[in-house]
Formats: C-alpha cells, sequence, structure tokens
C-alpha cells in the first residue's frame, strides 16, 4: 500500500430530498447568479427543472439556462457556455443530469476562471488552479463525475475525447435523489451499470501490494453490481432498489476505493474511448461491455495473476486450471453484460478489428504505454482490439 491524502470535498446529499434543499446549499455557497446546465427534454418534460427554478426563486436567487447538452458532450457546446457564463458574470453552475452533462459544466466552470481552457484538455497548457464553484443534481447514475475532479469532452470534429482532471472541478456538492431516476429507460441502467463497473474494475486491477482491504471493498461493491444492476434493469422504478444503484456510481468514481492504490490498470477506458464512443459516438458504457472482457483476455496472458484473483474470487468461477478459471470468469462477465441487453463484441455495433486499429493508431502514440497493470504498447491494445471482433 502506498502512502496516500484523500481529500474529495464533494458534500453528498443523499436521499428523497426537495428542491428547497438544494436551493437552500446554493445559497449557503454566497451564489448570486447560477447557470442551469442540463441535457435535451427529460428534465424539462419530467418537471425538475421547472421545480429548481421555483426554489431558486424563492431563495431570490438569479439564474439562467443553458440546455441542450448532447451524450458524449461536445467541446464547441461547452465552449459556447463558457461565453455565456462569462457574458452573463455567473459565479455558480449547477449541472442538472448524469455524467455528459456534469462533465460540459466542468469544461464551463474551468473556461470561465482561465483563457484558453481547452489548451489544459489537450496538455498543451498546464497548471489549471482555479474553476467556478459547481453543484450537481444528479438524473443519472453511471459516469460517478459527480463527486469526481474528471471532466471527459469530445471533440466532434475529430472524435477523439479529452480528459482534464482536478480537484478544483470536484463539486461542492452532489444532490442525490434516487426518485430523479426512476424514469430512466432500460438501456440507460445497462450503460451506467457497465461504467460502474468498469470504474470498479480498472481501480481492483492495481498491481499495488498489500491492498487487502480495498480489494474487499472493491470486491464487495463490483458483487454489489451483479446482485443490484438486474434488479434496477428489471424494474427501474423501485426507490430502494434504485438508492443501492445511484450509491454504487457515486462510491465507484470518488476515490474512497483507491486508498492506497496510487497504480491503477486505467487502460480499458482510454481504448473504449478511442473506439467506439469516441471515433463511433456509442454510449460509453456500451463500449466498455466490449473493450473490458477483450481487456482481461489479453491480461489472462500477459499478466495472469490479477486475473486470476478476480476469476476466482469476484466472479466465483471454477476450473480444473487456472487458465480454465480466468476464462470461465470473463465469461460470466460477457454473461452479466448480455443480460442486460449490452454488446460484447465490435461486430455487434458495427465496427470492424480493420478500422479499429486504424484508430488505435491514429490515437494513441507510437512509444505509449497505457495504463499501470499492463503498460499497454500500441500492439498490445491492437490485440485487445482484435479478442473484441
Amino acid at each position: 500500500m502506498q502512502n496516500f491524502i484523500y481529500d474529495n470535498s464533494s458534500k453528498i446529499i443523499f436521499g428523497s430530498n426537495d428542491e428547497a434543499v438544494l436551493a437552500s446549499e446554493i445559497k449557503n455557497s454566497g451564489a448570486k447568479k447560477v447557470l442551469i446546465h442540463y441535457g435535451k427534454n427529460s428534465v424539462a418534460a419530467s418537471g425538475l427543472l421547472d421545480r429548481i427554478k421555483n426554489a431558486l426563486d424563492k431563495e431570490k436567487i438569479d439564474y439562467i439556462e443553458f440546455g441542450g447538452v448532447s451524450a458524449n458532450p461536445l467541446k464547441a457546446y461547452a465552449l459556447q457556455g463558457v461565453d455565456v457564463a462569462v457574458i452573463n458574470k455567473i459565479d455558480f453552475v449547477l449541472a442538472v443530469g448524469g455524467g455528459s452533462v456534469i462533465d460540459s459544466a466542468k469544461l464551463i466552470c474551468a473556461g470561465a476562471q482561465n483563457k484558453n481552457i481547452w489548451n489544459y484538455y489537450t496538455k498543451e497548457a498546464k497548471g489549471l488552479t482555479k474553476a467556478l464553484p459547481l453543484g450537481v443534481v444528479l438524473t443519472i447514475p453511471a459516469a460517478g463525475s459527480e463527486c469526481s475532479p474528471t471532466s471527459v469532452i469530445r471533440d466532434g470534429e475529430t472524435g477523439a475525447k479529452y480528459t482534464l482532471a482536478h480537484k478544483c472541478l470536484i463539486s461542492k456538492f452532489a444532490f442525490v435523489n434516487p426518485e430523479y431516476c426512476l424514469t430512466l429507460p432500460k438501456e440507460q441502467i445497462a450503460y451506467g451499470a457497465s461504467d460502474i463497473l468498469a470504474h470498479l474494475l480498472e481501480r481492483y486491477f492495481s498491481p499495488e501490494r498489500n491492498v487487502f482491504v480495498t480489494d474487499k471493498l472493491l470486491s464487495g461493491a463490483i458483487s454489489a453490481v451483479f446482485e443490484i444492476a438486474p434488479k434496477v434493469y428489471k424494474n427501474p422504478r423501485d426507490y430502494q432498489n434504485m438508492s443501492e444503484f445511484c450509491l454504487l456510481g457515486t462510491m465507484a468514481h470518488n476515490g474512497m476505493l483507491a486508498l492506497g492504490r496510487v497504480v491503477q490498470a486505467w487502460e480499458s477506458h482510454p481504448i473504449e474511448m478511442a473506439v467506439c464512443s469516441g471515433a463511433s459516438n456509442l454510449a460509453h458504457g456500451q463500449g466498455l461491455a466490449i473493450i473490458f472482457p477483450a481487456w482481461l483476455k489479453y491480461m489472462s496472458k500477459k499478466r495472469p495473476e490479477k486475473v486470476l484473483q478476480f476469476a476466482r474470487d469476484v466472479m466465483c468461477a471454477k476450473g480444473k486450471t487456472n487458465a480454465e478459471i480466468m476464462q470461465n470468469g470473463i465469461k460470466k462477465l460477457e454473461k452479466f453484460f448480455v443480460s442486460l441487453g449490452l454488446p460484447v463484441t465490435l461486430n455487434e455495433v458495427g465496427i470492424s478489428v480493420e478500422n479499429a486499429k486504424k484508430i488505435v493508431n491514429s490515437v494513441f502514440p507510437k512509444d505509449v504505454k497505457l495504463g499501470g497493470y499492463g503498460k499497454l504498447s500500441i500492439k498490445d491494445i491492437e490485440n485487445i482490439v482484435t479478442l473484441a471482433k
């Protein structure tokens, strides 16, 4: 286990609270003018947007709206939001939605306080230190962006995704009311389950030794996904199960389950973002259900020790040999994804291996050593997408 400092300043307001609590939280922050940032139709159609505005009106908090965020949020639209925030002298951003909205809001928060914000995403500029305060009203449990320091934005012209991470992007509070998630379509539940699971697995596959406590915590959380997600998928309107699902999404990505695990995997995420949700604009959870099993198949031969532990201890897989145990564990994971209606091959979503390899070579530098578990080269990544066919 490595030394660590855990500091996540996001206040989680969890449960069946009304919008007056949300407005009070914003007022206590000292906000004078709020930008309400949201997606397309569901927030307005459900009545949530009006309830939030009414609550802000009662607290005499000024606000403007900037809606229309798409899945895999776009650079161009988020940069428009920066202009809106600057022109209107916004001092607080409220993201109402899921990971796409929250990630877009983070760019706006940072862009309103830093010139040429896109240069920080491309890593041409460094030293980000400030951003407008962010509050979140979560409506889709999946990305965990409500309590994370990370924003992922897609360049619509190239299809490439870019990431910015800094503690100044962590929300001041996350308003997590499971009631807001009870009308989600089944496919959104499936995407969320896949994303949550990937966040847990990327941390689980750490090469750090003597991390028994977080291994067990992660094992428990992963097992909880396998138990809770099918229940929510079957009946998204069950409040208690949705509460568990929402908590899983937040816990999976707020850093608590990674304590002492300085080196983590984080290999499947960038591969997925390049090949699937980036170049092909698939739902992120769809792509992860394809890439993660392929990554496991490859790592079962390249670096099998933790894959065997996962297959044996988490998936409860059996077999006469270690190779058979790992194979059966990966099959059980694929079966879980299939049970949620998710694809597990590139062919199912119309992506050829040849095209995937081209994307890999266009996105990753020739000397790449991707991730913390496999240290993947270009050839390794090509082999993984081949296994995903």
